[in-house]
């Protein structure tokens, strides 16, 4: 072999210096991944609670405000959806059974599914402050003693005989309803 190729095979730097390095920052980005999982995880939890700050502030008479938060809303729900997705691909790459740097990437799935029954059950059917007030409506807190004063003094609205998914035939034509009573 020429000296000169053995000289450059002798002088080349190590791989394992490099390699040492790789694993240091590693260790870092499992660490810090591991404070990322931990500081996300109640994201489902607080945005319903924003949710019902907003139920609360329509039934105060606020829906034209609040209908004109909705875009900020948005924004913020879909960058943290995201940001949990993110995190749990990337905890789901990094994870390794029996060490305590990356949790489970598991952890997040209960925060995506409530983040996504979230979307699917508000944010995709508010589009107008009309649909804020039934979606507010829907899921205003009423007390059992509530139901109870204003129950036997309340008739459902003629919609609510009209439509035809509620199960039990309850969605039956008010017609057809007193037929079968009789």
């Amino acid at each position: 072999m020429p000296e000169d190729l053995l000289l450059e095979l002798e002088t080349a730097p190590p791989p394992a210096g490099s390699l040492e390095n790789i694993e240091d920052l590693v260790r870092v980005v499992r660490r810090e991944l591991g404070w990322v999982v931990k500081g996300i995880q109640g994201s489902a939890v607080t945005f319903e609670k924003a949710w019902r700050r907003i139920v609360m502030e329509v039934a105060r008479g606020q829906t034209t405000e609040m209908h004109a938060a909705r875009p900020r809303l948005l924004s913020a729900f879909e960058k943290r959806l995201s940001r949990l997705r993110e995190t749990h691909a990337l905890a789901a790459w990094l994870h390794k059974p029996g060490e305590a740097d990356v949790p489970s990437p598991d952890v997040l799935l209960p925060e995506i599914a409530g983040m996504e029954r979230l979307k699917a059950g508000v944010l995709d059917r508010w589009q107008t402050a009309d649909d804020l007030e039934e979606l507010a409506a829907r899921d205003y807190p009423l007390t059992t003693a509530d139901l109870d004063r204003l129950g036997p003094h309340r008739r459902p609205a003629a919609s609510y005989y009209a439509d035809e998914s509620r199960p039990n035939g309850i969605g039956m034509e008010r017609s057809n309803l007193r037929g079968r009573r009789n």
